[in-house]
């Protein structure tokens, strides 16, 4: 019985006549000969099958105006439908419709198959409808006011054109930003979006009403399996790009390669079997991709894989609706709203989502990259650091080198007293300070008496032993800025500047003679002593040269020499 105002679900409605082979006649369905039964709940989805199914529905008008009315099949993916109207007279009216049919020959160029019908007042007609198809076998229809239907229509074409456009902009967008960064997930989503895309479209009817109004048939049929099953595919491979586990998890990265492979193979197989054989094909790697997509998912979030969350998330929406549709299509579960529309639900919010974890990724990978600068940047800093501390110290040792070096040019190694070119050297400094100060200044050369019978009977060590203690003798006798200095062999010399008199420079020279001759203890225990020579001689700053100061002090050192050793003589 019609409902004057609103639409009406035919499900409780509708008997189903199963034909096997495909052979029965409208007339002989009409007359009676094979049995119609009652359709039991769930029993107008009978899954993949290649039989042919009757409907009949017994249609009744109490109101007392004409209803018009569009009966509506919720399922789009129907090949092809004969419907016949049989009213109270025996009058047949026969309408087409199907997806295998183009738009131009449907009844009413519509997504979904679609038969207008008007009830007068009080008119009983009976509805035969005859169904076939190489996909689902969902009968699920309705009959609705002409305006109600209208009214829906347009606002599900509405939410297909957000939908579609949405995958659109998506994947345009995800592939702008692989020309950009030539990253190859963005590239496998926008190839995943695009192919899912037409496979979306064929399903729900928009395609071959729009895109491929022309192409019906067997190509035509394929577009859906084909178009899935490659989306499938592509879905792993974006799985595998996205979650990058080839270091971390090397096992599960190999597991999505093969199965990436395999999935090749079976998008190839679509095209080369029957096209039922290839929609059930496509309904088990719906199962299988989502089990495979969401393990890898959780595996992804086990090891902190960036953004892994959001893509298990983003994948369960999207895998669940489709897991829906392919158990639907399958038999398994009835159709109602969400098995229907399941798809085209997950996956929406499914690719908002996933676009966000590619940003989320794309972020963590560039936070890395500036981590992984900024690290690189401080290791520069610190190895600049530790070549300026490198170079310091290699500085410092070339200076002590340096140093060194010229210690051991100008110093005595034996004494540790400046040598004959020190002593030059600190000769002409002092006679520059004299003669600016205009000061006395004096040389003292002293000549050891006795040196080498005490070295040839004691050894050339005792010898060493017995200068090193001149040495440090004459170092603490004179003053901090006399020069004291190892000529050679046993001779040394001592320059004093400030020389207020000669014969405080006598002193001088006296004293230093005292220090030399007291007894010394060799190494091996005996007690030696030796005397000394000592020559002076003295001038002003400027008015004798250093060697004319050496050399004077040296004539008068072997005057004494001459005389009787062991004494001071001042030059004249």
């Amino acid at each position: 019985m019609l409902d004057e105002q609103k639409a009406q679900s035919l499900d409780r409605f509708v008997s189903l006549l199963r034909d096997p082979r495909g052979e029965l006649t409208f007339e002989q369905v009409s007359s009676g000969i094979e049995s119609f039964k009652p359709a039991s709940p769930g029993g107008l989805h009978q899954g993949y099958t290649a039989d042919v199914y009757w409907m009949r529905i017994e249609v009744e008008s109490h109101s007392s105006k004409r209803l018009d009315r569009m009966l509506e099949f919720t399922y789009a993916y129907l090949d092809d439908i004969n419907l016949y109207r049989v009213d109270g007279n025996g009058t047949v009216e026969r309408m087409r419709s199907g997806r295998t049919l183009a738009p131009a020959d449907r009844v009413v160029a519509h997504r979904k198959p679609i038969f207008p019908l008007s009830f007068e007042p009080g008119e009983r007609a009976t509805l035969y409808l005859r169904v076939t198809t190489h996909a689902s076998m969902t009968l699920n229809a309705r009959l609705a006011p002409t305006f109600e239907f209208y009214e829906d229509s347009d606002l599900e074409y509405v939410w297909l054109a957000v939908y579609f456009g949405m995958l659109l902009a998506l994947g345009t967008y995800n592939f702008l930003l692989f020309l950009g960064t030539r990253q190859r997930s963005f590239l496998l989503y926008s190839l995943f979006v695009f192919s899912f895309g037409v496979a979306a479209s064929s399903m729900n009817g928009l395609g071959p009403l729009l895109l491929w109004p022309g192409l019906v048939g067997e190509w035509g049929n394929r577009i859906l399996p084909t178009g899935y099953t490659l989306a499938a595919t592509l879905a792993v491979m974006f799985a595998r790009s996205f979650l990058n586990m080839r270091s971390i998890a090397p096992r599960w990265d190999r597991a999505l390669s093969v199965i990436a492979i395999c999935w090749w193979c079976a998008t190839f197989l679509t095209l080369l079997v029957s096209v039922q054989n290839a929609l059930k094909i496509m309904s088990a790697m719906g199962v299988l991709t989502t089990a495979f997509l969401i393990t890898s998912g959780i595996v992804g979030i086990r090891y902190r894989i960036p953004a892994a969350r959001i893509y298990l998330l983003a994948w369960l929406l999207l895998l669940v609706g489709a897991a829906l549709l392919s158990v639907r299509n399958l038999g398994w579960i009835p159709s109602n709203f969400f098995t229907v529309y399941g798809l085209q639900i997950g996956s929406a919010i499914e690719m908002i989502l996933l676009s966000f974890g590619l940003a989320a990724r794309f972020n963590e990978f560039k936070r890395q990259k500036e981590e992984a600068q900024r690290q690189l940047l401080l290791s520069l800093k610190r190895q600049e650091r530790e070549l300026e501390r490198r170079v310091a110290q290699r500085t410092s040792e070339l200076e002590d080198a340096k140093a060194e070096l010229e210690r051991l040019v100008v110093k005595d190694p034996l004494t540790a007293l400046y040598n004959r070119y020190g002593l030059m050297i600190h000769l002409e400094k002092l006679i520059q300070r004299a003669q600016r100060r205009d000061e006395l200044l004096a040389v003292i050369l002293i000549d050891l008496d006795g040196f080498k019978p005490v070295n040839d009977q004691y050894g050339h060590q005792a010898g060493d032993v017995l200068l090193q203690t001149i040495a440090r003798r004459l170092q603490q006798e004179a003053r901090d800025s006399d020069c004291v200095a190892r000529m050679g062999g046993d001779e040394f010399v001592v320059v004093t500047e400030n020389v207020s008199s000669k014969s405080s420079v006598l002193e001088i020279g006296q004293r230093l003679r005292e220090a030399i001759t007291k007894p010394v203890t060799l190494p091996s225990g005996d007690l030696v002593s030796i005397g000394a020579s000592v020559g002076i001689c003295t001038g002003r700053g400027g008015e004798q040269t250093g060697s004319e100061l050496i050399r004077g002090a040296d004539q008068a050192m072997y005057r004494v020499k001459r005389e009787h050793k062991n004494d001071v003589c001042l030059m004249d």
